[in-house]
């Protein structure tokens, strides 16, 4: 088996110069934090009608700080515990969108990157395709689109909505000639949640979310390339600060014809860690490392940082089972570099 290797390292240079070159590029005069607020505020309140061009126009004025040459100023000083989480500030951001029509609100990160997997799992396709030489380029163009919307909120009284989400992540060989640059894989994932607000107290992090729903996760392909399972879970979100932590267990349900291991590689749970610092976001994914004895795994490190307006770079590691539905029970040591388009705060 041959795999050939196409380098990215021309593409991962010009796409750090770029950042580097974009970091601070906003404008100066305008406090970011307060314009923020001032358009979430705007959006909660205006009528349907109003041009979001408007709202943008009425904050970036009442957003304008004076020329202190280079010193900031400030009326009052935030007082201790007033100050808005980031988490905080994803959830007001979600729900000030879902009134907006004409607009569809993110659920996972959104991003398109360029990525590096010096090992393809060929395997499955030379099982479907015996006659065909399967020539898989070790790199290839990974994108992700993720999207959400309420079904029916404040089920009781002010708390419990019902949500619906889908995602679709891709595997791409763009630069395959070979093979008429095909989609390797792609994995389709539909949700329904209820969800709850919560305000309590664990060992020194708070509560802020509690979800309960049905997801569902395949490739859309027949045998002997068919990977699906369906799954009932819960996911509890945490805070502290800059910091969050969500943890989701789940129980399979339902058919497993053609992965019936596959619990045995993706477990029944995953932890997610994040956290902000400035403007960048880190965050971390763990799955069934404990489960499998550390040895059926995987973890994924993110990291994003602003470049321009709404675009942020963003980079991708991820070691273990699982990065796919067709590399469920496969071994993956890839990096991807590219932007991503929303974050997870």
């Amino acid at each position: 088996m041959k795999i050939k290797r196409t380098s990215v390292l021309g593409i991962a240079v010009w796409v750090l110069v770029a950042a580097s070159g974009a970091v601070g590029s906003e404008e100066s005069a305008i406090d970011v934090e307060a314009y923020n607020q001032c358009l979430l505020e705007k959006m909660r309140t205006a009528a349907d009608e109003t041009p979001v061009s408007e709202l943008r126009e009425a904050c970036l004025v009442e957003s304008q700080q004076p020329d202190t040459g280079g010193v900031a100023v400030s009326d009052t000083a935030p007082a201790e515990g007033d100050e808005t989480t980031p988490l905080d500030a994803r959830i007001e951001e979600t729900k000030a969108t879902e009134q907006m029509r004409f607009v569809i609100t993110p659920f996972k990160p959104n991003y398109i990157m360029v990525g590096y997997n010096p090992n393809g799992n060929t395997a499955p396709f030379e099982e479907a395709f015996p006659d065909e030489d399967i020539d898989f380029l070790a790199a290839e163009v990974k994108f992700q689109i993720s999207f959400m919307f309420p079904i029916v909120q404040n089920i009781f009284r002010d708390n419990g909505d019902l949500y619906f989400a889908f995602t679709n992540r891709s595997f791409w060989q763009l630069f395959n000639d070979d093979l008429s640059a095909p989609f390797r894989e792609t994995n389709y994932e539909p949700e329904f949640w209820f969800q709850f607000d919560t305000r309590g107290k664990v060992l020194g992090l708070t509560s802020r979310l509690i979800t309960f729903g049905y997801n569902h996760q395949s490739n859309g392909r027949n045998n002997p390339l068919s990977r699906s399972w369906n799954r009932l879970f819960a996911n509890f979100l945490f805070e502290r600060g800059k910091f969050a932590l969500a943890i989701k267990p789940w129980i399979v349900i339902g058919d497993l014809t053609g992965n019936e291991d596959i619990t045995d590689f993706l477990g029944n749970y995953e932890i997610r860690a994040a956290y902000k610092w400035k403007r960048q976001t880190f965050t971390l994914l763990s799955r069934n490392q404990l489960q499998s004895g550390f040895e059926r795994g995987a973890f994924q490190f993110d990291w994003s940082m602003p470049i321009y307006k709404r675009l942020r770079f963003y980079t991708q590691y991820f070691n273990g089972y699982g990065e796919s539905m067709i590399d469920y029970n496969y071994f993956n040591n890839t990096l991807g570099m590219g932007l991503s388009f929303t974050d997870y705060f």
